[in-house]
Formats: C-alpha cells, sequence, structure tokens
C-alpha cells in the first residue's frame, strides 16, 4: 500500500495492509506498523543537477533504460499483482502522448 497523505489516513491504512505486506508513505515516518508486514518511509528529494545529467545520459545513448512494459494508469495495480514479471522497468503512463 502507498500513503501519500499521512496523518490520521496513514494511521489507519496499516489496518488494510495483508500478512506480509508493506506501507510505505512519503508523507512523514509512520507511527504505526501493520500487524503482520511493515511500514517504510520513502524520501526522494528532487535534484535538478542529477535529473539534467541523466537526461544528457540518454541524449548521449549512455544510458540505455531497458523498459519491459507500458501501461496506463488504470492497468497499474494490475501491472505489479504478484506474479506479473516483467524483465525491465515498467511505466506508468499517466497521460495520453499530445
Amino acid at each position: 500500500m502507498f500513503d501519500v497523505i499521512g496523518g490520521d489516513i496513514l494511521d489507519r491504512s496499516a489496518a488494510l495492509v495483508r500478512a506480509g505486506g508493506t506501507l510505505v508513505t512519503i508523507a512523514s515516518p509512520p507511527t504505526v506498523r501493520p500487524r503482520d508486514g511493515r511500514a517504510i518511509f520513502f524520501v526522494v528529494e528532487p535534484d535538478r543537477a542529477q535529473l539534467a545529467d541523466l537526461g544528457r545520459r540518454l541524449r548521449d545513448g549512455r544510458l540505455r533504460p531497458i523498459v519491459g512494459a507500458v501501461r496506463t494508469l488504470a492497468e497499474a495495480s494490475s501491472a505489479f499483482a504478484p506474479g506479473q514479471r516483467t524483465r525491465g522497468k515498467t511505466i506508468i503512463r499517466v497521460a495520453e502522448d499530445e
């Protein structure tokens, strides 16, 4: 389960995690843990210089990501379902190309 809100929503979400599952939050460190699972705080800090460097590497051909599948936002949950294995990264498309 993935939480982006925090607070009371994060606390109540812990009860919804299946046995062996993980509650991931980017809002704040979790104060409760799922009964038979784990809770982690995942922090990503944007770094303009690093993102620009990745863009240059892609353009120059020095970075070649392996894309295994491209799915729509509606297919996101099934794309990461147990037993669904794809070699490479799975891309979730949130908007149609213009």
